[in-house]
């Protein structure tokens, strides 16, 4: 653990301000361009961020997001699955979770429901429930990606750079929420200026010393710019 204190932190994203603009306005663009979508992109982009979920898990970043770019290379997962996650940790599992993601449309179309009914925690709750791969951290990190910066993902750097004594295991979406809440209570100053995906994304990079855009997430995804 690196010692965090808000003002740390605080100071990482003043430092680094104009990136976390640029990052915070490419996922506003794609929330924009998920509600814009007809049902059956917003279900690709559902199935190809759960996949960049999965990928991620105990995976470096670089090797992480050079798999989920051969993934969806000409858009077809399925028969690049094999050669994609040839270097991820986990690879038989995850190929597993992802597979089940793309043969289940279905299930993302009812998530898709709930999302246009204004339904997240459901929506939260229902990925929990019906999809592999994603755990209380994971789910939520399928949409915050997609620009549903009021979501955001307790995940091993948080869990670091907060102090904290073990991963969040709650599948309890107002449980997990709370928990969320509480840890941006520990940072009043950032947890006032940026959303609780930001107020994430920020804590992640600064235990990383590196900013991290996810630029080949939104190269796939068409909304980098």
């Amino acid at each position: 653990m690196k010692g965090t204190t808000p003002l740390h932190v605080t100071n990482h994203y003043r430092r680094n301000k104009s990136d976390y603009d640029e990052i915070s306005a490419r996922l506003d663009r794609t929330r924009r361009t998920f509600k814009e979508s007809d049902t059956s992109e917003q279900i690709r982009m559902l199935q190809q961020s759960h996949s960049f979920a999965v990928i991620s898990v105990q995976t470096p970043v670089h090797i992480h997001e050079d798999s989920f770019t051969k993934l969806w290379a000409d858009d077809n997962p399925l028969e690049n699955m094999d050669d994609a996650l040839s270097s991820v940790n986990y690879r038989n599992n995850k190929a597993d979770y992802i597979t089940h993601s793309l043969t289940h449309g279905h299930l993302w179309a009812n998530v898709v429901d709930m999302i246009e009914a204004g339904n997240l925690d459901e929506a939260h709750k229902y990925v929990l429930d019906n999809f592999k791969g994603v755990g209380p951290a994971k789910a939520p990190f399928t949409f915050s990606m997609l620009g549903f910066k009021e979501k955001m993902c307790i995940d091993a750097n948080v869990i670091n750079a907060m102090g904290m004594d073990e991963h969040v295991n709650t599948v309890v979406v107002d449980k997990y929420e709370s928990i969320c809440a509480k840890l941006r209570e520990k940072m009043p100053t950032l947890n006032k200026t940026v959303s609780p995906f930001m107020w994430q994304w920020i804590v992640f990079d600064w235990q990383r010393d590196e900013i991290s855009k996810h630029k080949p997430f939104y190269e796939v995804i068409g909304t980098l710019e």
